[in-house]
Parts: structure tokens; C-alpha cells; sequence
């Protein structure tokens, strides 16, 4: 007496389970670093959007100090803005409880003349690393 059994045994999932285990961490690493480039492309094209938003507003009234409307960044960085009569600085800052928080990068300054920097940035990280130019 025979029985026709079909489906997969336990050793055949397992090493399925094994080998999608490895896949996934080869994979992680690098989508986790992809994302960084993301969510650093993504701050300072915000900071250049908040950059000509205080420049439309200084045309209009003279001067950036009244400036409202800055936003304060996003769910992975912090934007504070130093306004002066004729100047501005903005740094976003990572959030402590984001992914970003600990990144090589650390914060990004964007001023009223168009310089860009990473303040506290490790050094080995340049301009073309952090700002994707």
C-alpha cells in the first residue's frame, strides 16, 4: 500500500526560510544606506525651498527678520532658521529619534549666500556625499 504525498517537507522549508534569512541580510545594509542618500537629497532640497522662500519674502519687505512661514522640517530633521536684517543661516539638525540621528552627514547649513555645509559632519564626508552634488 503506497501513499501519494504532496507538498514540501519540513527540511525543504526550512532551507527555504534559511536562504531568504541570507538574502535579507545581504539586502538590508544597502537599502538602509540608499534611503540615507534619500532622506539627505530630501532636507536639502527642502532647505533650498525654504532658502528662496525667504528670499521672495526679503524682496517683498526689505529685511528676513519678520519672516514667518519657515517651515520647522520634517518627520528626520529639525530646520531652525537665524534671521537677520540682511542675511539668514537655516541648519536642520537630525532628530533624535529618527533614522538619521547618529549620520555621518550630521546637520545641514544653507545661508542667505548660498554656502553649504555639514557642521559636525565626520571627515571624510564632502560636500558632493552629503548634498548629492
Amino acid at each position: 500500500m503506497s501513499k501519494d504525498c504532496t507538498g514540501f517537507t519540513l527540511i525543504e522549508l526550512l532551507i527555504a526560510v534559511a536562504i531568504i534569512g541570507l538574502l535579507a541580510g545581504v539586502a538590508y545594509p544597502g537599502y538602509a544606506s540608499h534611503m540615507k542618500k534619500v532622506y539627505r537629497a530630501e532636507i536639502a532640497g527642502l532647505l533650498t525651498e525654504q532658502a528662496q522662500y525667504l528670499e521672495r519674502y526679503y524682496a517683498r519687505n526689505g529685511t528676513f527678520i519678520d519672516a514667518t512661514g519657515v517651515i520647522a522640517g520634517n518627520d528626520r530633521y529639525r530646520i531652525t532658521p537665524a534671521l537677520n536684517p540682511q542675511d539668514f543661516v537655516l541648519l536642520a539638525t537630525p532628530a533624535i529619534d529618527s533614522v538619521m540621528a547618529g549620520d555621518p552627514c550630521a546637520a545641514f547649513s544653507l545661508s542667505s549666500t548660498g554656502a553649504r555645509s555639514n557642521p559636525g559632519a565626520a571627515p571624510d564626508m564632502t560636500g558632493k556625499a552629503c548634498w548629492g552634488q
